[in-house]
Order: C-alpha cells, then structure tokens, then sequence
C-alpha cells in the first residue's frame, strides 16, 4: 500500500469516528490517536485530504445536523443548541447564522412560510411505510465520494472494486448510504457511500474501507422502479409521512438504502427494487 491509500484509509477511520461521536467533545489529541498520527502532522494531514480543518468539518456537521433538526422535528431552538454542543443558544444562535446566514428561529420560520405557501406538499400523495423493524448492526464494505455525481462515482468505483476482486455477486447484499440532507448541505459536500455486505473475505485495499452501520428501528419503504424516482419517495417520506407520524426521527443515525436486482439496471429499470430505511427512536 503507498502513502496516499494509508492516508485515506487512516482519514476515513477519522470521519466515521466524528460521524458515531458528533455530538461529544472531540479534542485534535482524540481524533489524531484515532489515525495513528501525531496531532501535529494529524491536522495537515487531514486539512489536505478532506478540504477543510478539523475544526470547521466538526462544526459543519453539527450545525447542519442541528438544521435538520429544525426543519424536520418542533425540538425547541435551546436544546438543539446544547444537544449540537453548544454551551449557551446565544453562541448557537451566533454560529448557526454565520454559518447559515439565518438565525434558528427565521431559519424554522422561513421553512414553515415556504411550505405554507407551496401546493406542492399538499399535491403530493400520503406514503406508508411497508413495515417497521428492528435491524442489527451491518458490517460494511464501502467506497466514498463526496460532491456533485456522488452516487454516480461511488458505485463506479465499487462495480470496479467488485470486479477487480473477483467477488461473488449472488453472495452479497448491497447499501447505499446517505450522510446528509440535500435540503440542509450543499450539493458539492454530499457525502455518499457506495456499500456491499458479504460473507467472502474481502481484500480491503485501494479505497475499500469498513465500517458499521448501526442497527436498531427503521421504517422501511419499498420503491419499485428506477433509481431515478427515490428522491420522490424520499419527499413523499419526510414532506408527508414523517410530520405525521408519532415516532421521531433518529437523526444520530444515516438514512440509506439497500438495493435489490441491480442486473436489470442496463436492462428493464422498472424491475428495480430499492428498500428506503428511516431511522426511528
């Protein structure tokens, strides 16, 4: 393996760390034993891989975890403040308007004045979910990319990666992982995971990384047809049904996917399944 692979590798340990530990305090020291590096080359090191400081990558993440709050649940402002680790809501309140030009409270408001105001909630048809299940923690193969085609890339890479390998298709389960909400983070910092689960050993090599994604209760919804008509399921989940419904959603874990009969997607599209799994408390 050269240096650039055991960078990367290093530095996806780091982000799935910050991911699972978003709302605890996290020191550069902490973060750094994670990589295996010093905090002094730590910090470059990962300034340079994922494009901004620990600090602001934190930072991000948190405030845009708290917009989601604000734009999917009635969470008062104050403890969204202090759930995002913040010591005051007026230093959240600070930060949030920075970094999303809005106060929280005109940031809810105008969210609420634009859906007041568009039909296109109200045009859009009530959606159930199929059942609702608890699921064991997923071991995972996956591949990242971040940005505009994210999905599009990540399962380049992966098919590639599968290929490569020599892997056995009819062994294995496939996961599309989601880290972000399209409403809340900008399109060229989405970030995707392109996933399998298998039984064979697998080479972990190149960019291939594991991770564990989290079990426990998930609404899940089944769409038949192309991938392209996800995103309308998905407005239909979170614009219909979630508001809706008595159950709160787990922000602390990723929405995702699991993909079925991927052999028709250059074929007959419509005889694609897709289950959507919505994280509940």
């Amino acid at each position: 393996m050269n240096y650039s692979e055991e960078y990367v590798k290093r530095m996806l340990k780091v982000l799935i760390y910050i991911e699972d530990h978003i709302e605890d305090d996290l020191s550069m020291d902490e973060l750094a034993k994670v990589a295996c590096y010093s905090p002094f080359h730590f910090h470059r090191i990962f300034q340079a891989i994922v494009g901004e400081t620990v600090h602001k990558y934190v930072r991000r993440l948190r405030l845009e975890r708290a917009a989601g709050r604000l734009l999917h649940t009635r969470q008062p402002v104050t403890e969204i403040a202090l759930e995002t680790n913040y010591d005051t809501p007026s230093a959240f309140t600070r930060s949030f308007k920075q970094y999303m030009g809005k106060s929280p409270k005109n940031y809810r408001a105008l969210y609420k004045e634009v859906n007041a105001m568009t039909k296109k909630i109200n045009e859009l048809p009530m959606i159930r979910p199929d059942k609702t299940e608890k699921i064991p923690d997923l071991s995972l193969f996956f591949i990242r990319r971040t940005g505009n085609s994210a999905i599009e890339n990540a399962w380049k890479a992966m098919v590639a990666y599968i290929k490569d390998s020599q892997l056995d298709r009819s062994r294995m389960r496939y996961f599309t992982i989601s880290h972000d909400d399209p409403q809340v983070t900008s399109e060229d910092r989405l970030r995707i995971d392109a996933c399998i689960q298998t039984s064979q050993e697998v080479p972990v090599k190149g960019e291939v990384s594991q991770q564990i994604l989290k079990g426990g209760k998930y609404a899940i919804f089944v769409h038949h047809g192309p991938h392209t008509g996800i995103q309308g399921v998905c407005d239909r989940i979170f614009l219909r049904w979630l508001p809706d419904n008595k159950e709160n959603f787990d922000d602390a874990r990723s929405v995702f996917c699991e993909l079925f009969n991927l052999e028709y997607v250059d074929v007959d599209e419509s005889k694609l399944i897709t289950k959507i799994y919505i994280p509940l408390h």
